[in-house]
């Protein structure tokens, strides 16, 4: 149990997942929800925590997903449920899914942006980005973030937006996403939140580019895959700029070694997903030929986490809750450096609760190996 104000946050490490559920209600239960909003493991039974969900928040909006690990009140988890609740006297929110995302249309973000829109106006309000913000939880290996980011330009034109990609522990089979009482894959779910608040969208990156370059030859974007670098095999290319055999091609290994691409002024993370025996390369985020592609020099997560959150104090204050998305590769470097427990503490200390996504959005842009979220203020008394 976290707080008694207007937002509450809880978690259950319980592995049953009708305890998990029935603790995690009683940690953020108050007298009139607006909103709840959770992040879960997936080793969870789905099946069971579903039903479970829906008995316990009856008559309650709630959203959330699954996780390759979860930030909760005590810090990084794995195995557990974690989220907030927001009392309806100081939030309402609306939500549209979007399903069967290997589909996907621009057609379909459209629809998805005027159901909400609509659906504020139904409640009688407008989106205005002085008191209003949008998350959006997407199926993390549907490859398709960027057009789905894409289509919402005219919802992200009257209010900020952030999000995470769902995740499945690095199974990489697919993740969920729940909306409307269910859990649903190869979807995704966007939600406007009107609160009664002081807010911000924020975004950390430890990560800066190199000189060392390469320039990918051959890719099918639509798949995320990228063939070749510098016209070589792209797994054998990559593992001879890093001097490794590709045998020690691995999660720990991307995380540690991340690709980058300069768009503007600013360096961007291009996230390997994983290396294949036809010495291609799955990347999380859309990557086409001709790109040019630096090597990432990497300052040490916890310090840039440390010197991140001094400056959202000093600037905004202490937040009362930071939804957070993480990319799980900032997770596995944390653990490389066996930092993960001050990390988690120090998230904990400023209140985060969010998860380790296979991806997190910013604005209109899919991001990798940063930390995205909202902060949110102490909320206003009146509405």
């Amino acid at each position: 149990m976290s707080g008694r104000g207007a937002i509450r946050r809880g978690f259950s490490t319980a592995p049953d997942p009708v305890t998990a559920v029935r603790e995690f209600h009683d940690a953020i239960a108050q007298p009139d929800i607006g909103l709840v909003v959770f992040f879960c493991s997936y080793s969870f039974d789905l099946n069971v925590l579903e039903p479970e969900l829906r008995r316990m928040f009856a008559g309650v909006q709630v959203i959330g997903c699954t996780t390759a690990g979860e930030i909760t009140p005590i810090g990084y988890l794995d195995g557990s449920i974690t989220g907030f609740s927001i009392a309806a006297s100081h939030c309402v929110a609306a939500t549209a899914l979007m399903q069967n995302l290997s589909n996907f249309q621009m057609s379909d973000g459209h629809a998805a942006t005027q159901k909400v829109v609509s659906a504020m106006g139904e409640k009688g309000y407008t989106l205005d980005p002085r008191d209003s913000f949008a998350l959006l939880l997407i199926d993390g290996m549907s490859r398709n973030e960027e057009v789905v980011l894409a289509s919402m330009h005219l919802l992200m034109d009257m209010t900020p937006l952030v999000g995470g990609s769902a995740a499945d522990n690095l199974c990489l089979n697919g993740a969920f996403v729940y909306c409307d009482g269910a859990f649903h894959s190869d979807a995704a779910l966007l939600a406007a939140i009107r609160i009664k608040a002081p807010f911000r969208i924020l975004k950390c990156q430890h990560l800066v580019g190199s000189d060392e370059r390469m320039v990918v030859t051959r890719a099918d974007p639509h798949s995320r895959k990228v063939f070749e670098l510098n016209g070589e095999p792209a797994a054998r290319e990559y593992a001879r700029l890093l001097n490794l055999p590709e045998r020690a091609l691995t999660p720990s290994t991307f995380s540690t070694y991340p690709l980058m691409v300069k768009i503007g002024a600013d360096f961007h993370v291009r996230s390997i997903q994983a290396a294949h025996f036809d010495d291609s390369l799955t990347f999380f985020c859309a990557i086409d030929e001709g790109v040019v592609l630096r090597l990432a020099k990497s300052e040490a997560v916890l310090p840039n986490l440390t010197a991140f959150f001094e400056g959202v104090n000093e600037s905004f204050g202490q937040p009362e809750l930071v939804i957070g998305f993480d990319c799980i590769y900032r997770s596995l470097a944390l653990e490389k450096a066996q930092t993960k427990r001050l990390a988690g503490a120090l998230l904990a200390a400023n209140h985060v609760i969010g998860f380790s996504t296979y991806g997190e959005q910013f604005a209109g842009m899919h991001l990798n190996q940063t930390f995205t979220a909202i902060a949110i203020g102490k909320p206003y008394d009146d509405l």
